[in-house]
């Protein structure tokens, strides 16, 4: 009698063992195979740079159907700007000796792709995503119906 429960329920915990260690294993191939390969990777950061070394801000405004700020407009202009390691954003008429400033990650291509995959249409209105802090937070541009030399910026976190 006491060994009933063993013949039993042994059986069960081995076979449920086994079925917990097999998708184990199966889903550590699964994330192996799905790993990008270096030449993926380099494909991919390739395209990233073309994009953002060819802006298209009149396909942008199109889509908006309002205009970008001159001064972001600038900042696409200058390829070296866009691709600096360290940018931050400043806070403009903060006090001299402690500005407020937000730190960069990378810049978003300035194309209908990114206008298209980015947040905060809806919440924002018309304008344009055009910079990441790495941390899941974008920075937010206004586009307007006159091109205006700036525009508020935000940060929102997505």
């Amino acid at each position: 009698m006491d060994k009933l429960p063993l013949l039993v329920f042994g059986p069960l915990v081995f076979a449920a063992a086994l079925l917990v260690i097999a998708t184990g294993i199966r889903r550590a191939i699964v994330r192996f195979r799905s790993r990008p390969t270096p030449d993926q990777l380099k494909a991919t950061y390739d395209a990233y740079l073309r994009r953002l070394l060819n802006p298209q801000p009149d396909a942008v405004e199109q889509e908006l159907g309002k205009l970008l700020p001159e001064r972001l407009l600038q900042l696409y202009r200058d390829k070296s700007a866009i691709q600096a390691v360290g940018f931050q954003l400043e806070k403009p008429g903060g006090t001299r000796w402690r500005p407020k400033r937000w730190q960069v990650y990378c810049f978003e291509p300035l194309d209908t792709e990114s206008l298209n995959a980015l947040p905060y249409e809806e919440e924002l209105g018309p304008g344009f995503c055009f910079a990441t802090t790495g941390r899941g937070s974008w920075y937010w541009i206004a586009a307007s119906d006159q091109r205006v030399k700036s525009s508020p910026t935000a940060s929102k976190n997505s």
